[in-house]
């Protein structure tokens, strides 16, 4: 049961990283978790102050009873259970120390490793009951932070893969997610399709590739400037479609800044417009990327934070950056001036009353100017402080905020939020430092981890790729010459790297020596070993040419020379030239020479008695070849057969009547005797003695031929019972089965057919043996004969079956639903004990009751066996 996530997350030679693979029954099980969580309704991820555990989310509407049994099915009973003091061995144990202590109120739960353990905990809220904060982890003391974050990036990346399933096996439109966090997911996982987005009346496309966010549509508008305004809004359908290959790349930012730049547009809508018609909604900023969280060092604390900034994709589940507080606030509008008067001036009115007026009126002008000079200047310091006021939380907030993307997204808030503020050069000076010094953190990051690339073939692929995700997110980079060289250094790494491993080649294995050799000087042209390893295949040459002159003397004595030739052969088609190859060349025509003279004698065998045709291939032969290496040789062997033309016609009398069939088989021998006492040793001795072999055979071999075809016979025979027996025993087995898969459809919900012999139980997560040994074998056994059944049973391909624990087997059988009978009386386990002067065992019934009484039986009692891994 693995995960590709797993094997590709999950590398390394640690303890712990070695501890978790042993046991990735209970990783699977913890990821598991994680995903049933996550799905419950009304449980929300929020971003913390302090991150304390991989996985970590606020229930709201759960009771505390519901989650402990949720977690009960992973961890089994608490360690730590509400309501009950901390136990003394707790106290002091690194999980309940990295938790930061656990109160009475809360709840934890454990699942140890060799080298951690996996925890959960339950957090309630002290005012608010209705929240409760729920944290899943993994806590190892010597753990390297390193491996920790590739434990993180798994759980995150498992959350993320199962939601895209979950989404992609939907269809049609898709509500209660942001489009945001969508699309953060949509690139984590590398899909293409388009999106249309409605909100309210409005209708946008953004077309994502792989991954990336390439193009946007929107009433008009195409590429940024449409995406910014489509991801700015706020309650959103969002239907997928197939992807259009035909879209040309318009968008080249990253996804993060694209976002940035909706987070602005989001605010001036929002700061410009003081209500909204009912399909264009207010909603605070960053709704889709922020979340208020109570602080989680105090969780009975009800304060709330506005987070401005949500976290990285590449940060592992449950280690979102800090949050901060920074509240935009946006200049007030001034009320219009008011005019001094409120009627028209009677000029009817005599002068002197006209001038009393007039001059009353410029008392009021000059006390109106005074007014609102007063006003405008006390304006403008009101205007100041509440820069100064916006300001100094600023910085407040960027000091308690680690995340450098965070604290971008505060300076532009701020900035947004607050034009004209005379700060605007300095918060754009740091803006770019940030920006900055996001880019080196990044380039920082890319370089540590091709750092902890293994230098195998896969190397080249995933470093490239890394540097080129940096390059593609910082085309402008100060770092990019120093990515490139980087880049161009990767073959000059890997050049020394394999460098070092031809040395580790089969010094004896010349041809994998050769092709190693060859290989790396094709793959890496341009290494500075270049020739120090053409002076290594030198150096093979000439130990390989010394070692085939070596194996000639074994080839003469053998009279054998084809592996001799071979080896010539494989040497000139590795060195076609050189000084090597010329002795070789020699040498392979001096073999060539030593076959054609052997070839030569099995011609004049095959002649047989006709010594003359004998003669006549070593005389034609010489006559074509009159420089061959064996020419003495040839010439003694035509000289001994000129010696034997005397016996030929001796001998081809004696061997034509001896080889007559027609002839009685005593004389025949009889007469092939009296040659051969005649001759002693002589040419004819093998022949006379293989021919005379031939003859005392020839009655025996047809009763031998008589007797092993009965034999033959009898052996067809027993093979074919057999073959019959295990066609029955297969047949009868594969009825039982399909038996007893019918069984279990009715409880098919918890007990799983493989469909391989074995069954596994969803709850526990052991893997059953379909079949007892009641029905395999048709009888009962003892427990010895149980143990030793046990360890021979290979069902389902494997061979670590065992015999299951009373518990294990209460666990099916007192359980509902339960796993259904065989027949069997009762079946043995594993606890076995001695009582007196003998030993018992303690065993199971199959009778399905809620009931459990544990009951034994003495060793050499008949059960049954109920196998399990």
């Amino acid at each position: 049961m693995g995960l590709p996530l797993i094997d590709e997350l999950l590398s390394g030679e640690s303890a712990e990283i070695r501890d978790l693979a042993t046991n990735e029954a209970a990783l699977v099980g913890f990821l598991t978790l994680a995903k049933q969580i996550d799905d419950l309704p009304d449980v929300r991820s929020r971003f913390y102050e302090q991150v304390r555990s991989l996985y970590q989310v606020t229930a709201s509407g759960h009771p505390m009873d519901a989650l402990m049994d949720l977690l009960a099915e992973y961890f089994g009973a608490p360690a730590k259970a509400p309501g009950k003091p901390v136990p003394v061995a707790l106290r002091f144990a690194p999980t309940v120390k990295h938790l930061g202590g656990i109160r009475k109120d809360q709840a934890l739960f454990l699942k140890k490793t060799k080298t951690g353990a996996f925890y959960g905990a339950l957090w309630p809220w002290q005012h608010d009951v209705g929240k409760i904060e729920i944290h899943l982890g993994f806590c190892s003391p010597g753990m390297h932070p390193a491996d920790y974050r590739r434990l993180g990036t798994l759980v995150n990346r498992f959350l993320s893969q199962k939601k895209m399933e979950t989404i992609s096996s939907v269809g049609g439109q898709l509500h209660g997610i942001s489009l945001p966090s969508f699309l953060q997911m949509s690139e984590m996982e590398g899909v293409s399709y388009t999106l249309k987005v409605i909100s309210g009346t409005r209708t946008g496309y953004l077309y994502l590739d792989d991954g990336n966010l390439i193009a946007a549509g929107l009433e008009g508008l195409t590429g940024a400037a449409a995406a910014h305004r489509i991801i700015s809004w706020d309650n959103v359908a969002i239907q997928i479609e197939a992807a259009d290959s035909a879209r040309q790349r318009e968008i080249h930012e990253p996804l993060m800044h694209v976002m940035m730049e909706s987070l602005k547009i989001k605010d001036e809508s929002g700061a410009a417009a003081g209500s909204a018609p009912p399909d264009h909604p207010i909603h605070p900023p960053l709704e889709s990327v922020a979340a208020s969280v109570p602080v989680p060092d105090r969780p009975d604390v009800d304060a709330k934070r506005s987070i401005a900034a949500a976290p990285t994709l590449n940060a592992p589940a449950g280690e979102a950056e800090p949050p901060t507080t920074a509240q935009a606030e946006g200049p007030q509008p001034s009320p219009a001036p008011q005019a001094p008067f409120d009627r028209a001036i009677d000029q009817s009115v005599g002068r002197q009353a006209q001038m009393s007026r007039l001059g009353k009126l410029l008392i009021a002008l000059g006390v109106v100017i005074v007014v609102a000079g007063g006003v405008i200047a006390g304006r403008t310091l009101i205007e100041q402080r509440r820069f100064d006021q916006g300001y100094d939380r600023l910085v407040a907030d960027l000091a308690a905020t680690s995340a450098l993307d965070a604290r971008i997204v505060l300076v532009m808030k701020h900035l947004n939020a607050h034009p004209g503020t005379p700060h605007q050069l300095e918060l754009e000076t740091r803006l770019k430092a940030l920006h900055a010094e996001l880019e080196q953190q990044d380039y920082e990051q890319t370089v540590a981890h091709v750092g902890d690339l293994p230098i195998d073939d896969h190397y080249e692929a995933k470093a490239l790729s890394l540097y080129t995700a940096f390059l593609k997110k910082h085309p402008d980079s100060p770092y990019a010459e120093q990515v490139n060289e980087a880049i161009d250094g990767i073959r000059v790494l890997l050049g020394s790297v394999y460098f070092e491993d031809l040395k580790k080649v089969a010094v004896a294995d010349f041809v994998e020596r050769i092709h190693a050799y060859r290989a790396y000087l094709e793959r890496f042209p341009q290494s500075p070993r270049r020739e120090a390893v053409q002076a290594m295949i030198d150096k093979v040459a000439q130990d390989y040419a010394d070692r085939i002159e070596q194996q000639v003397d074994t080839c003469d004595a053998r009279a054998s020379w084809n592996d001799c030739m071979v080896q010539c052969d494989r040497f000139l088609a590795l060195f076609p030239s050189g000084p090597a190859s010329e002795t070789v060349t020699a040498l392979r025509s001096t073999l060539q020479d030593k076959v054609d003279v052997d070839r030569l004698n099995a011609q004049a065998a095959q002649v047989g008695d006709d010594l003359a045709r004998a003669r006549a291939v070593y005389t034609d032969y010489l006559a074509q070849r009159p420089d061959t290496s064996q020419k003495a040789q040839i010439l003694q062997r035509i000289d001994r057969l000129d010696a034997e033309l005397a016996k030929a016609e001796v001998w081809r009398r004696t061997a034509a009547y001896a080889a007559d069939s027609s002839k009685d088989i005593f004389e025949r021998i009889e007469r092939l005797d009296a040659f051969v006492q005649t001759y002693g040793d002589g040419p004819y001795a093998a022949s006379a003695a293989k021919l005379r072999t031939q003859l005392d055979s020839e009655l025996k071999a047809a009763i031998d031929a008589r007797d092993a075809q009965a034999q033959q016979r009898e052996r067809r025979a027993a093979q074919q019972a057999q073959r019959d027996r295990l066609l029955q025993e297969a047949q009868r087995r594969g009825r039982i089965q399909a038996r007893v898969a019918a069984q279990l459809q009715p409880v098919a919900a918890r007990f799983v057919d493989n469909a391989d012999g074995t069954v596994t139980d969803k709850v526990t997560g052991l893997t059953w043996c379909l079949l007892d040994s009641f029905l395999d074998l048709g009888r009962c056994l003892t427990y010895p004969s149980a143990k030793a059944y046990v360890q021979a049973l290979t069902a389902g391909g494997h061979s670590d079956w065992r015999l299951p624990s009373a518990g294990e087997l209460a666990a099916i059988y007192k359980n509902r639903p339960f796993f259904p009978g065989s027949g069997a009386p009762w079946y043995w386990t594993s606890e076995s004990f001695a009582r007196g002067f003998h030993r018992v065992v303690d065993v199971v019934t199959p009778a399905p009751e809620t009931v459990f009484t544990r009951v034994s039986k003495s060793e050499d009692g008949c059960g049954a066996v109920r196998a399990v891994r």
